[in-house]
């Protein structure tokens, strides 16, 4: 049987569902709601600025070296777009067509862009400070805004490393599995 990841015709849209499942976007900004984060943010910013957050995650997580080495490159792309086109369509902020949607994919994936690059920095050695998805959630908040909210960071940060190790685990059982429709055409 081949693995899940390498059929010929990869679901990328239900890949990205079964990853939002337990990850999904509204959580995130649930989190703003909930620690009563003022910011001068308008919604459509907001939802760029915090999927981007848990789209810099994903991509992060997409580099483990068992996910490159059983995953093709094009088949992780896919995945990371589809993620963000469905966590797009299925969030609650506000509502979004096909076109605006795809208009509002470019500025994500810029903003993650902008956000991997904490993990390249070679500053800090890696294993002393708090890390990169530390430093992604203090520079997301900054561009949103508002007063500095310490429980707000706090509990991105949680929630970041606790996606981190949602996605780490989905592919880690994934990848350990035969592809369930069985061997492709």
């Amino acid at each position: 049987m081949q693995p899940f990841f390498k059929r010929d015709k990869t679901d990328y849209s239900g890949i990205a569902r079964q990853i939002i499942k337990n990850t999904g976007l509204d959580e995130n900004l649930g989190i703003l709601r909930q620690k009563k984060h003022v910011h001068p943010s308008k919604p459509r910013e907001t939802l760029k600025l915090i999927l981007s957050l848990s789209t810099v995650n994903l991509a992060q997580t997409l580099k483990s070296d068992f996910i490159v080495q059983e995953v093709p490159e094009e088949v992780r792309e896919g995945i990371l777009k589809e993620y963000v086109h469905e966590s797009l369509r299925q969030q609650e902020l506000m509502r979004l067509a096909g076109a605006e949607i795809a208009a509002l994919y470019p500025e994500v994936m810029a903003v993650v862009a902008e956000l991997q690059n904490f993990w390249s920095e070679s500053e800090d050695p890696q294993g002393s400070g708090p890390g990169p998805r530390y430093f992604c959630v203090k520079e997301v908040l900054r561009r949103l805004g508002g007063d500095v909210n310490y429980d707000l960071r706090d509990a991105l940060f949680e929630l970041m490393y606790l996606q981190y190790r949602h996605y780490h685990k989905f592919f880690q059982s994934h990848l350990s599995q035969p592809d369930p429709k069985g061997p492709g055409p």
